[in-house]
C-alpha cells in the first residue's frame, strides 16, 4: 500500500462519513418537524 492509496482511501472514508451524517441529518430534521406538529395539535 503507498502513501498515495492511502490517502485516497481517507479520502473515500470521510466523504462516505460526511455523507451518512447528512442523512442523519436529514433523518433528524424530519424527526423535529413532526414532533413539533404533534406539540402543536
Amino acid at each position: 500500500m503507498s502513501h498515495n492509496e492511502n490517502h485516497k482511501d481517507e479520502a473515500e472514508k470521510a466523504k462516505k462519513q460526511e455523507q451518512e451524517s447528512k442523512e442523519k441529518n436529514k433523518k433528524g430534521q424530519e424527526e423535529t418537524k413532526e414532533n413539533i406538529q404533534d406539540t402543536f395539535e
